[in-house]
């Protein structure tokens, strides 16, 4: 099984891929990597079943129990280097589904593989020079947000970097990673209190999603150390009203948001990989809308039909 595996994680070594998805229905085994390039099919083969069982054996998980969902993680060693891994597996009577998640298939992409938007690229190394503030992306999921955060993150030298993550998706060295666990008590909140204790330059929360994490994000903003996180939303302005939402003070908003970027992963033209379109909205035009009351339009449909316009995207993900 070893060399079906070593197969497979090549595959997706070579095509940037992230996770390898597995699908299986009456012994019938499906295979689809997925990365920053998009999605492909694996040729399947009879002993792709068997391989299925070896990962769930690697990474430690009780095959005997169908009726709940499980994850376990293990590392394997290829080609001169070690790789982390993390396997979930759901099963039904009929189905069984699993994902093996790499968490250090890639140290992040340079800006210029993000996108082509060189204002943007300005933007963000703008961000990485504040002493304070919260930066949010949003965007629906597969649009990259994760893999944008990395790559920001891999640029900020020689500052101090601790993250919030549930979990860990790629493992980085230059940053202090924490794992949340619910069962222990250590939540996004409890994890950020923590943090704070030893004065970060930077923190990077993986996700926005409850009242509680939403209120200690921006308090951790507003007392000195610049926050980038993520937030499930469509665009920005639904990002600025999903965090009202949640009870997040308009003021406080307003003096501790440096910007919210709703971002798009697009097909580059006449190109087998991707790029990321990013609307982003800045602090004055958000103090402007929040405290002053000025409309707030978003941008994302006029980058697209630029973008189409000048050949740089073709079809959206």
């Amino acid at each position: 099984m070893e060399e079906r595996f070593e197969e497979l994680l090549a595959l997706a070594l070579k095509n940037k891929g992230i996770d390898i998805h597995f699908n299986i229905i009456d012994d019938q085994v499906n295979i689809v990597i997925r990365g920053i390039n998009g999605k492909f099919e694996v040729p399947s083969e009879r002993r792709d079943i068997h391989l299925f069982n070896y990962l769930q054996y690697q990474a430690h998980l009780d095959i005997t129990c169908i009726n709940k969902p499980q994850s376990g993680a293990f590392n394997y060693y290829y080609d001169g280097q070690f790789y982390d891994f993390r396997f979930a597996v759901l099963t039904t009577p009929r189905l069984k589904n699993g994902v093996l998640r790499i968490l250090n298939c890639h140290n992040g992409l340079s800006l210029d593989e993000l996108t082509y938007q060189k204002d943007v690229h300005d933007t963000f190394k703008q961000w990485l020079t504040m002493r304070s503030g919260l930066v949010i992306f949003t965007g629906l999921t597969g649009s990259g947000k994760t893999t944008t955060l990395y790559s920001l993150l891999k640029l900020a030298r020689n500052k101090t970097v601790y993250s919030l993550e549930d979990p860990i998706e790629v493992v980085q060295e230059n940053i202090v990673q924490l794992e949340i666990n619910e069962k222990i008590g250590f939540s996004y909140d409890e994890g950020i209190k923590q943090i704070l204790r030893h004065n970060p330059d930077i923190i990077m929360i993986g996700e926005i999603r409850d009242e509680k994490t939403a209120k200690m994000t921006v308090r951790a903003a507003l007392t000195g150390c610049l926050v980038m996180t993520s937030l499930h939303a469509k665009s920005t302005v639904a990002a600025i009203n999903r965090l009202l939402e949640l009870g997040v003070n308009k003021s406080d908003l307003a003096e501790s948001v440096a910007g919210i970027v709703n971002q798009q992963l697009y097909k580059k033209y006449q190109q087998d990989n991707y790029t990321c379109l990013y609307d982003i909205l800045h602090q004055e035009e958000l103090h402007d809308y929040l405290i002053d009351g000025h409309p707030l339009k978003t941008g994302m449909d006029l980058l697209i039909r630029k973008g189409l316009d000048e050949h740089k995207i073709e079809v959206a993900v």
